[in-house]
């Protein structure tokens, strides 16, 4: 069997290691704990999807995940400056600078600072893919369709959301009209109390 020729949780371990990417780090890329990440730098086999993800997220072809001999140098063409393809995603999307610093929770300043930076950190990558409403590996692989496509369970909880909202601007606009209708009848009261007291 072919799967037994590589142990692909040490090659994994390898990779990482070579391209100076703590398993931490990795977990936290791949969106699971540390426990799960060292779950599967012992697995011995992986599924082809699994190991394709993998490598999509640390930046290296599958055919160079079965190649790696150690002394392989690392992809540069497919390396992205992040802040560039952060500043082009923005243009892309026609976005408002200071609305985005507001959703990615930091100031416009920290913003522009990271258009600088060749690559993020684990949690500035999440943080920024988030407030772009799209997945990491959408964000590290432009053209993929990732890219822009939010989860179906994220996309229902942001309609829930908006669902909401309008039914509590409803419920309060019925509440002042019952308010307004009230008082409109108390005025006709007044009104006519006070021509009865002129007759």
């Amino acid at each position: 069997m072919q799967s037994s020729l590589i142990h692909m949780g040490h090659r994994l371990k390898q990779i990482l290691k070579q391209k100076k990417i703590k398993i931490v780090d990795f977990a936290a890329m791949a969106g699971f704990t540390n426990q799960i990440a060292h779950y599967h730098l012992r697995k011995n086999d992986m599924k082809r999807a699994t190991m394709e993800r993998f490598c999509t997220l640390i930046d290296i072809t599958p055919d160079e995940f079965m190649r790696w001999n150690g002394a392989m140098q690392l992809s540069q063409g497919k390396n992205i400056h992040h802040g560039d393809r952060l500043q082009q995603i923005i243009a892309e999307k026609g976005l408002n600078k200071s609305k985005l610093a507001g959703r990615l929770d930091m100031s416009r300043r920290t913003m522009y600072n990271l258009f600088e930076k060749e690559s993020f950190s684990p949690d500035e990558l999440e943080r920024v893919a988030k407030g772009l409403d799209m997945t990491v590996e959408g964000f590290l692989n432009p053209g993929t369709v990732q890219e822009s496509r939010v989860t179906d369970s994220e996309e229902m909880m942001l309609m829930r959301e908006k669902y909401y909202k309008l039914l509590e601007e409803h419920t309060q606009l019925l509440k002042s009209y019952a308010t307004i209708k009230d008082e409109l009848l108390q005025v006709k009261k007044e009104m006519t109390t006070l021509r009865k007291q002129k007759d």
